[in-house]
Formats: structure tokens, sequence, C-alpha cells
């Protein structure tokens, strides 16, 4: 991720990628990958970050600052075999310079060692020519093509090694040459694109230093990998990439149902409508991330190892304490024991300095999330950055009939949102409703101008079906569908005025639902664009 961050570490990348032979390996193809309860992970290879502020002379290299790690989940009896994931690895590039664009590709090696001594020579090097830094280069391309082999003889067992390595390495050189993925679970067919070029050169340009320049979001909710999610990011993609500064995923991420073969498509969805590669996204965690196998009791594992957000530290994550058996993701038990790493975080980005809270964990006074939380409100500057923006799963302000009841909603609604009114918290953004929403600026209940908006933003794929709870908005309603799908760009112009427009992508249907009342049909949302007055300054 890229951001001008004084709570974590000023102009500061957070790049992630996964282990491509190993996430190809871990198929559970039978022909290929051997996975069950006694299971073993392989050995990982190891990683760096080549970058440079030219695509020709890339100079700098940043050696991955923790080990790879991987979960394994229990999978569905119906599957037969458990699921390891592949290697991911993370790495945090420091001393960016604002407002800059870098080039980057990924190396990969078998030992920390080699990744070491390539560091010594590029060092050496800093001083050669463009041609003599491009034939190093070339040199490393060979040299990751011997330690891609090496690895499939290494991700066997000695026991399968002798009878497999044959049909890996064969397998290694297919997939190399026809470009394909093996692994296809529905919903998303990921074999109908080819893999990214390994040696792809890609880029990113840092945001504005805190408290300067315009800022783009481009907001996102419930987004899934379904038809109408390769809707949302293609829109995006062609309409707006060169013009957003930054991705939030208002949660419910890849929707396994269980299996875990899907957040490997649903990572393959996102190589192929090409934006996080060079676009910084932050996420937020919904029911569906929660991923409780059916026998087993972990909990989140893929939501929090999958990703690398701007933490305040490592990851406290327990396990889910109850009956050992299917959760129902669509009214999950409050609180879950998730504390730091991926659940909440907080980070300055522009103009904006944007909060992220978890539903699921404990928001009661005195909870380790409350507590940040507070002293992450009292630290804000709003003379440096005077947009306050909260992002969160479950809204507690909801138009529609579902999600009426959740546990989450009434914990916010009791001791998050005095917090809002009191730090004039700007926007929220939720999803979890697969519908669009936006309200007055409101405080506990009442329409007051210096309340804070609350938009649902929750059809960025997933099906939209949500109906009304009543044919009459409420007072505080502004906007409301539950019938278009699409995703929304907010433009923080300066300390005092933004704008936001509800960009639609597609649509279900000619028109909402009234809870109850099948005979009562209502028109479809239409355009929703409008300019924000800073509350603050009210």
């Amino acid at each position: 991720m890229i951001d001008d961050d004084s709570t974590v570490t000023s102009n500061t990348a957070l790049m992630k990628y996964r282990n491509a032979t190993s996430s190809f390996l871990s198929s559970t193809d039978d022909n290929i990958y051997e996975n069950n309860n006694n299971s073993t992970a392989v050995e990982p290879i190891h990683g760096a970050i080549l970058f440079g502020r030219s695509r020709d002379r890339m100079d700098r290299l940043v050696i991955e600052n923790e080990e790879p790690i991987y979960y394994t989940s229990v999978q569905p009896r119906k599957l037969k075999k458990n699921y390891t994931s592949p290697y991911q690895h993370h790495i945090t590039i420091t001393d960016l310079k604002p407002q800059m664009t870098y080039f980057y590709r990924i190396i990969l090696r078998n030992t920390r060692e080699e990744l070491k001594e390539l560091e010594r020579r590029i060092v050496q090097n800093s001083t050669s020519t463009e041609e003599e830094a491009t034939n190093i280069l070339e040199k490393e391309k060979e040299t990751e093509l011997n330690t891609a082999e090496e690895s499939g003889r290494r991700l066997l067992s000695p026991k399968a090694h002798h009878r497999q390595s044959r049909i890996i390495l064969k397998d290694i050189y297919l997939r190399s040459n026809s470009g394909h993925r093996r692994l296809a679970p529905p919903p998303y067919d990921s074999t109908q694109c080819a893999c990214p070029d390994p040696d792809k050169i890609r880029h990113f340009r840092t945001i504005s230093r805190a408290g300067h320049g315009k800022t783009v979001l481009a907001v996102i909710g419930d987004i899934g990998q379904f038809p109408h999610s390769e809707e949302t990011l293609d829109h995006l993609r062609l309409n707006h990439q060169h013009r957003i500064d930054a991705i939030i995923l208002t949660g419910d991420l890849a929707y396994p149902e269980l299996d875990h073969r899907r957040w490997d498509t649903f990572m393959d969805l996102f190589d192929d409508y090409p934006l996080i590669e060079y676009i910084p996204m932050h996420i937020t965690p919904g029911n569906h991330d929660i991923d409780k196998p059916e026998h087993g009791n972990n909990i989140f594992s893929a939501f929090e190892v999958r990703f690398r957000m701007p933490r305040i530290q490592e990851a406290q994550l327990g396990t889910y304490n109850g009956e050992e058996s299917e959760l129902n993701m669509d009214s999950p038990p409050y609180p879950l024991d998730y504390e730091y790493g991926n659940a909440y975080y907080a980070f300055q980005f522009g103009k904006t300095h944007q909060i992220y809270l978890n539903s699921y964990s404990s928001l009661d006074p005195g909870s380790k999330q409350y507590e940040w939380l507070l002293t992450e409100l009292e630290s804000v500057n709003r003379r440096v950055t005077p947009w306050l923006l909260l992002t969160y799963h479950v809204p507690i302000y909801n138009t529609f009939e579902v999600h009426q009841k959740d546990l989450q909603m009434f914990k916010m609604r009791e001791h998050i949102e005095p917090l809002m009114v009191k730090y004039k918290v700007n926007i929220v953004f939720n999803g979890h409703i697969h519908a669009y929403q936006r309200t007055k600026p409101v405080a506990m209940g009442n329409v007051t101008s210096t309340g804070p908006i609350h938009i649902v933003m929750g059809a960025g794929g997933r099906n939209a079906d949500a109906a009304f709870l009543q044919d009459q908005p409420e007072d505080w309603i502004v906007m409301r569908d539950g019938t278009i799908y699409g995703y929304g760009l907010l433009e923080i112009i300066n300390k005092t005025h933004a704008r936001w427009d509800w960009v639609h992508t597609g649509q279900k249907g000619d028109h909402n639902k009234v809870h109850h009342h099948p005979n009562i049909t209502l028109p479809m949302g239409g355009a929703d664009h409008a300019f924000f007055v800073n509350q603050y300054y009210l």
C-alpha cells in the first residue's frame, strides 16, 4: 500500500505477492499435491522487490523483512482434501518520495543469502551505465527460471519425489508455456486468462504529503468474484484508473463459502483486472471474511495472512470458542477474538485521516479496539488532515429489511456513534447490505448539519436484491436503491469541500421491492452526485 503515513512509516509501500510456484503446486489436483491433515508446509522460496524511478534503471533491492507465511484450513468433506495456502510474501519499502512514480518487479531466490548477494551486486553497480544495469536484470531472469524449477523439486516430500517429480516438472513447463491456471472452482473461472508475466515491470505512484493535494478514493463493497464483480473492476479500470489514488473495500471480499481455493481465484481476479498492482487498496473485515470451517475453529485466517495493512502491531488472532459446526455467516456471534493486524488500523492519506474498524471484534468500552480508537481519534490533527473518514462493515443506519437485528449494529450504535459525533467524523463507509444508501448528516438518529454522512456501498458484485424495510424512506435518507451495481468515487477537493459520485455498472431488475409488500414496486435509484461541506468547519 502506498501512503504518506505519520502513524506508521512516511511514504511507505507495502508490497504483497504470492509464491507463484507454491500457488500452482498447492492445487488440490490429485496428480499435483497430496494434501491431508498430516501434510507439512514445504520450504518457501524467498523474495524481494527490485525498484527505482526509471523502468530501465531499477537500482534498489528490498528483501522481504519477515518470513513468508501460509495457513491451512479444513475443507468441507465433499471436497475430500484440506487446504494449504500458497506462501504469502509481505515486503515494506520505506523512504519513498511523495508524488513520485516508481517502477518495480518481483525477484525470487532459493535462499535469503542469494538475495543478499544480489543486493551487494546492485549496490556495487549503482553507478553503472543503463546498459550494464539492464544486463544484470537479464541475468536475474535466467536465474529465476532455474529457481522456479528447483522450487518445483523442493515442493515434493521425499516420499513423493520419485513418483511425482516428473509429473510436476512437466506441469511447470506446460504452465509456463500455456500461461493458464489449473485451479478454478466456481464462480470465477480464472483459467480464462493467462497468468501474469513473472518478469512484468509494474509501477505505482506515491500520494502527496499529508495535508497536501487532491485525493480521489474509489469505494467498493461486497465485491466477491461474480460477473458483476468483473463489471465493477473493469469499469473502474477503463474509466478511472489514472484518476484514483486508492481503493477502499468495505468488507466481504472473496465469498469463499468454506472453500479456500476461492481465495486463490479471488486474487487471480485482481491479477486479471490489474488495479492494485499500482493503486493501493485498503480493506475492512466482513462477516464472510470470518471463514470459520465447518469442522474447525480458526477464524479470519485468509484475511489476516493474505493482506498486509498499515497495522498497529502484529495480529492477536484467536479461535471461535463455540460449537464445532458450520457457522451462520449471516448472523455471526459477538465478539470474535481478532485484535490488531488487519482487523483495525489508521493512517493519513493526503488531506484525509482514515480509520478502519472491525465490526466483529469487541467494541465495548475497555476493549482493545475501543481504547485504541479513542486514542486515535484524539490524535487527529484537523489542520493537517481536515477530512476524517471511518470504514467498517456493518452499517448502523439501514433502510433495508436485511440485517436489522445484527448484534454488531447495536454495539456500533451504542458505543461508536457517540465518538463519531464527538470527534466530527465526516463520512462513514459501510458494506454488508448488497445495495446503495446515502444519508444526510445524521447524529443519534437526528438529522443535523454537523453529523457524519453514512454511505452503504454494498453492491460491488454480490447479488443486489435487498428490499426496503418500508415504502417511505426515513427522514435521514437521501438516496437508496437495491437494484443497481456499482462503486463510489470520493474526491477531496480542499479542506472544506469534497465531491461524491455513485457510479452505476450494472443492474438487476427494473424496480425496487418493499418487504412484505410484493404488490408495491418502486422506481430504481437515479444518479447520486453531491458536494459535501466539511462538517468540522460548520
